[in-house]
């Protein structure tokens, strides 16, 4: 098909920001407008392998740095191992938006945990700026969910339902909305305006993670694991190529590649690949004032280092069969993929036909059969816990995984959600891997 004039704007360019360029596809390794501080990409510090550690964490995005980070507050001594780079998952590609709208959540137990590890931000994010001198790009705005047509805001306004009496919001129609964006496109029938939101960049906020759990005694290590130490029902430690490694308790925080976990555990893992790809984009227009998004058109976000985050693909837009049951992790950016999420940017936000294509990301979400996260110990194992599953927010609930796994191992229960049923492992005890795609729901951005 050929390229609309419109789009030939977009174009694939080498771009420099900060002294270092990010032009790789997939390439997670990239620092944008002001300084990252230290750690720097290629000067990371590497632990060599301890013999025993109270903790293992297995896995370094930002839910495995959490989990380290709030051990390590707690006085725990952790070790994060991490097969390949820092974020190198899922995490450094995401959009870093901390929203209470939209479908990703649902009525209960799900919308509490997402409330409650919205709280941690203004708190968490001081901290580890203050501890490791990055700045995470951390920004407080309203957020516009809009509907270009009546079928969306059908959809919306269902939402709004259970969720206003949580979070201070209110619908708007297309004049309210023009006069907050005159940009936006005429096509807008109206939308929902939350009053306060964040976004902030993943990568700098796994890097914050990784670099204050260290600080307070963490050791993260560069090895991949092979297997489990286990006596019976106890898992003891883990397996890895440099040597065995003995431990009281094992976290499981591997992202879409939890699932391996699976025979070592004799317990099922139901995760999934669900890829996912966002823009980068340098639109010489002004920022705009809040975090835009519609349900069928994605996100588009100014962020604090001028550039402006478009996107993202998601299980809506891939085979099922291919998405839910294939074992190929595929993390490399895709024309497809590029010119859908302009199309879709551009039928909100006209003006962004002038944008330039700054960097495409691609990543590999960790989807459980109902899209909500698996948190908390391993029914018939003693000492192992998972943190998986996350599917599109594991940024956002990131902190409050890692809080969540500290309360399980040095209280040995938690307070943060008053009801877990709806995250524990053992609602997946009976599950088979040809139950996903029956129990799989929608999957929205």
């Amino acid at each position: 098909m050929r390229m609309p004039a419109y789009l030939s704007n977009f174009r694939d360019c080498r771009y420099s920001l900060g002294g270092l360029s990010i032009d790789g596809p997939n390439s997670a390794n990239y620092t944008a407008g002001r300084p990252i501080g230290s750690p720097s990409q290629g000067h990371w510090r590497y632990s060599d392998l301890p013999e025993t550690a109270e903790v293992v964490v297995i896995g370094a995005g930002v839910v495995g740095c959490s989990v380290a980070y709030y051990l390590a507050r707690e006085g725990v001594a952790v070790a994060l191992l991490e097969r390949e780079a820092i974020g190198s998952g899922a995490s450094a590609h995401a959009t870093g938006s901390l929203s209470l709208l939209g479908a990703e959540f649902s009525p209960g137990a799900s919308f509490a945990i997402a409330r409650a590890s919205y709280a941690e931000f203004p708190q968490i994010v001081p901290e580890l700026e203050s501890a490791t001198g990055m700045d995470l790009l951390y920004q407080r705005r309203p957020s516009l969910r809009l509907a270009l047509d009546d079928d969306e805001a059908d959809l919306i306004k269902s939402l709004m339902v259970w969720q206003q009496p949580h979070v201070t919001m209110r619908w708007i129609d297309a004049r309210e909305v023009h006069a907050i964006e005159p940009r936006l496109s005429p096509s807008i029938v109206g939308g929902v305006y939350e009053e306060e939101s964040a976004q902030l960049d993943s990568y700098r906020l796994n890097l914050a993670l990784a670099q204050a759990a260290e600080l307070k005694g963490a050791a993260i290590l560069n090895r991949e694991v092979i297997g489990l130490v286990a006596s019976g029902s106890t898992i003891s430690g883990v397996k890895t190529a440099s040597g065995d490694m003995h431990c009281g308790s094992v976290v499981v925080a591997a992202g879409t590649w939890s699932r391996a976990f699976t025979p070592w555990l004799d317990f099922p893992v139901p995760v999934r690949p669900m890829k996912g790809e966002r823009l980068l984009l340098n639109y010489p227009g002004d920022p705009l004032p809040a975090l835009i998004s519609s349900p069928r058109r994605g996100h588009m976000i100014s962020r604090l280092d001028g550039l402006t985050s478009v996107g993202s693909t998601g299980g809506r837009d891939y085979d099922q069969k291919e998405l839910f049951l294939g074992e190929n992790f595929d993390r490399q950016p895709t024309e497809s993929a590029r010119l859908e999420l302009l199309r879709r940017a551009i039928d909100v936000l006209p003006d962004l036909e002038r944008a330039e294509l700054v960097q495409q990301l691609a990543g590999s979400r960790p989807l459980s059969p109902d899209s909500k996260p698996i948190i908390g110990p391993v029914p018939g194992r003693d000492g192992v816990f998972l943190a998986t599953g996350h599917t599109t927010k594991g940024i956002h609930l990131g902190p409050i995984t890692g809080r969540i796994i500290a309360d399980y191992i040095c209280r040995g229960s938690t307070q943060v959600v008053s009801d877990m049923s709806e995250f524990l492992p053992d609602r997946f005890a009976d599950f088979a891997d040809g139950d996903f795609l029956a129990n799989v729901p929608p999957v929205e951005e």
